[in-house]
């Protein structure tokens, strides 16, 4: 599923990977179990109000 420069890619069974699109580059952001999850990060990161922890890929605050 892509939402504007977001790809939210079901990798695999209880596993959603959220990806952007910087151009020719795909960018991994982090992981949810379900795509509800995915979707408030999505809106919450286009707004700014997402950090990610660089080393582990745990979004603050927590969207599950």
């Amino acid at each position: 599923m892509k939402i504007e420069d977001y790809i939210v890619n079901h990798a695999k069974r209880g596993c959603y990977e959220v990806l952007l699109e910087e151009g020719e580059q795909l960018l991994y952001l982090t992981n949810f179990r379900n795509p509800r999850a995915a979707k408030k990060f999505i809106e919450e990161h286009k707004r700014g109000n997402v950090r990610i922890d660089p080393d582990t890929c745990i979004p603050t605050p927590d969207f599950e």
